[in-house]
């Protein structure tokens, strides 16, 4: 489908092409690490009603908002409205590939994955969307830049509220007792640092 002259195109249990982690890599530092100070992208829990079933408006939606109303999300749809029209605000341009349950789109999760273009960097974000069964819905949103800098210069730079916790070689993952919702995965590649944010919220939308 075409929406607004960005393509939105339906991936079937494709893996993630090589080149699309490549474009992360091609990041301009002074502009991502601006962009990269924290995800912030999920709206408080409870700031929005989630009616099953009911008519979801689409004007001024995000191509990703846009994608997902056109293959039956509902439940979810004001988590991925509001999530995608934070995390593509400023973009050039964005193409997305989704994967759904066709049988019972809103019922069951729903999956996205959107190529984000700026001026002078790309990232890729990652937005997965499940309905709970008590009401709203569980939300996981990964954003995946780079910046052309050492990791231990991001997170000096970035994440000087974080606790580093080594994984493996050359992989770290920051957390922040402030935000117990949301991790920061610095993966050392020189010349450049890939950076991974990681937000989860349960039964967003629920009352409380």
């Amino acid at each position: 489908m075409t929406i607004n002259g960005t393509a939105a195109r339906a991936a079937y249990r494709a893996p993630l092409r090589a080149a699309l982690l490549a474009a992360v890599l091609a990041g301009c530092a002074t502009a991502l690490l601006a962009r990269a100070q924290g995800l912030e992208s999920l709206p408080p829990r409870g700031s929005a009603a989630v009616v099953p079933g009911a008519p979801v408006p689409a004007t001024g939606a995000t191509v990703l908002a846009r994608a997902a109303q056109a293959v039956g999300i509902r439940r979810c749809y004001p988590a991925v409205d509001q999530v995608s029209a934070r995390m593509l605000a400023g973009t050039q341009h964005a193409d997305v590939a989704l994967d759904w349950d066709r049988q019972d789109p809103d019922g069951e999760a729903f999956f996205a994955l959107a190529g984000l273009g700026y001026a002078d960097t790309s990232a890729v974000l990652s937005l997965t969307t499940v309905p709970a069964p008590a009401g709203g819905c569980t939300i996981l949103v990964e954003r995946v830049s780079s910046a052309s800098l050492p990791c231990k210069a991001v997170a000096a730079a970035e994440l000087r509220d974080y606790k580093g916790t080594p994984l493996v070689r050359a992989v770290t993952v920051y957390v922040n007792p402030g935000r117990p919702r949301e991790t920061v995965t610095l993966v050392d590649a020189p010349p450049a640092c890939l950076i991974i944010r990681r937000q989860v919220r349960f039964r967003w939308g629920a009352g409380q």
